[in-house]
Formats: C-alpha cells, structure tokens, sequence
C-alpha cells in the first residue's frame, strides 16, 4: 500500500484508465515496482518511441486482418497516450476492491522479461489526498463502472468528479444533503427528548431491530439488570441494552460492576436525559465493551432507520 502521510492538492490535465494486463496480471508487479505495465507484444519499443505511427497501424490492421477496424483504430490511440503521457496526466486502475493512481516519468516506453512498461514518478496511491482508502464500494458508480471497460486503456471523462474523489472533497449537492441530514436530526433529537418514558424505549427497540438484530427478551419486561438483550444474527453474540429515563454517573458505574464483557460482547446505555456528571467521563473510564448513547446519537440512528415519520407522529 502507498499511503504517504500527506499528498498535495491533485489536478491533472487528462485522466486514464488502464487494466493492467489479462485478468489483471500485473496489477501486484506494477504497483509495488512503479511501472505502468502495457501490452502490445507485436510492436517494438523503437517502433513505439519513435512514433512510427503508420506502421503500428498497418501492423495492428494486419493482426486483426482488417476485422475489427473500430478496435484496432482504438488501440492505436490508446497506446500513442501511454507513449506521450505526461506527468501532468493521472492514470488509473482497481486492484484489491481499491482504485490506485499515479502519474508517469518522463521516459521511454521500456521492456523487460514480463512486459513493455513505462515507470511512474510517483508511487501508486490507494488513498484520496486526505488520507481516506479510495474503496471501490464507496465509489460514484461514474467512476467504478470503468472495471467493466474491455479493451486496455481509456479517458476517464468525468474529469470533475474524480478530482473530487482524488482530493477527498465533495459536491456541492452532497454538502447540501448533509446539511439538512445534520439539521433533521438535530430537529429529531429534540423530538426524542420530548417522548415519554415508555415511547422512548419503544423507540430504542425500533432502532435496533432495523439495523437487523434479533431482540431475545420481552420488550418493558423490567428485568433487575437490563431492558432487553439482543442478538446478532450471523454469528450468535449477545448484546445488552439499559435504557434509563435519567441516568448519571452512579448509574453507569453500577452498570459497569454489572455487566462483564466475558458475557456480553457489548453494553448499551441509553439514557434519556443524561446527567451533567456523564459529560466528564474520558474515554479511559468507559470500558471497551460499554457504549453510552445519548439523544444527539440517537437522532442520527433513528434517521438512518427511517424513523421520522413515527417520531413526528408521536410529538404531534
């Protein structure tokens, strides 16, 4: 992985796309060596470096046996970029459900016993400017859609959006979503806090399950220790939820004598109205597997569950 610590404002003048090699064969060579591997086994580096264009052509047209005219007219153009690329340009390519890129070395198209090659003046990053993995799954599908391109090299035409992925920023449609995600569920935080008692932990529930865990307890059962446990699906561990009305710091030490991570993976605290005393605890007097919960958290997870409209019913 190339992950510099920091990586200056990236513009270009042209983007790339390049599958390096059959089934990605090179991907793993290329990256850790610095090299933009290519093919073109049929053409000569001289050939190439001297820009004997109309001979390529004849011998490309030749190969195909005039077959594929539109192909061979586009393998042309993409091997005469790869030669004149210049570090002003960024290519790019997918390996390990990541997208990479770099720029080219001034230099010659180079061979040696696995292929032609031109070297980068960069390492291959994995990471946007601002440190963030540019995993392929968080990716626009503008830009991720080019894993399905079938021939070897292509322009990436929506310049724009992938400066943006590069730098780490976003649209401004993007921002004005999250700013009135941020504002709705500050609006449902107050929300919560006006619910009664036996609303709130109806709506704890409700969280939980849409995030697809299986409740195992009696919802309001009045358990000595807790409200009500859960359990993960997939792999069978067991979650305990407290969900108190108003908790302070006494309340969540107690909690702490009570629940041992040997037999619960975690510990919610949920708490209506916390006290002021919660607010002073640091992160190393909060054990591992104890999470407290207030109502600012609990917006943002009752939003993201889908549960506005059941929230502005109840404080209608």
């Amino acid at each position: 992985m190339a992950n510099p610590a920091f990586i200056p404002r990236i513009d270009f003048a042209n983007a790339f796309y390049i599958k390096l090699g059959r089934g990605g064969e090179w991907e793993n060579d290329s990256i850790e060596a610095w090299k933009l591997r290519l093919g073109w086994r049929q053409q000569s580096v001289d050939d190439i470096n001297a820009g004997r264009w109309d001979l390529i052509d004849e011998q490309l047209r030749a190969k195909d046996g005039g077959r594929r005219v539109a192909a061979t007219t586009s393998d042309l153009r993409a091997l005469k970029n790869i030669a004149a690329s210049t570090d002003e340009d960024i290519w790019i390519t997918f390996h390990k459900a990541k997208l990479w890129w770099t720029r080219l070395a001034s230099g010659p198209v180079e061979q040696d016993s696995i292929s032609k090659f031109r070297r980068t003046a960069e390492p291959w990053h994995d990471c946007a400017a601002d440190g963030r993995l540019l995993v392929i799954s968080a990716l626009p599908g503008k830009i991720s859609q080019l894993q399905g391109f079938r021939a070897t090299v292509c322009m990436v035409h929506y310049g724009d959006l992938l400066r943006r992925i590069l730098n780490g920023t976003r649209s401004a449609v993007a921002i004005a979503i999250r700013d009135h995600r941020d504002a709705l569920a500050q609006d449902l935080t107050m929300a919560i806090k006006e619910l009664h008692w036996q609303d709130f932990e109806t709506l704890v529930d409700l969280i939980f399950r849409a995030a697809g865990w299986k409740r195992v307890s009696v919802l309001g059962q009045y358990a000595k220790a807790y409200d009500f446990v859960l359990q993960e699906p997939v792999i069978g561990e067991r979650y305990v939820v407290q969900v108190k009305s108003r908790a302070g710091l006494a309340e969540f030490r107690k909690t702490i004598a009570d629940f041992s991570d040997k037999d619960f993976r975690r510990v919610f605290f949920i708490v209506h109205s916390p006290g002021a005393d919660l607010d002073t605890l640091s992160a190393g007097d909060i054990p591992e597997h104890i999470e407290i919960i207030p109502p600012s958290r609990l917006g943002k997870l009752a939003l993201d569950a889908g549960l506005v409209g059941w929230l502005e019913d109840k404080v209608s």
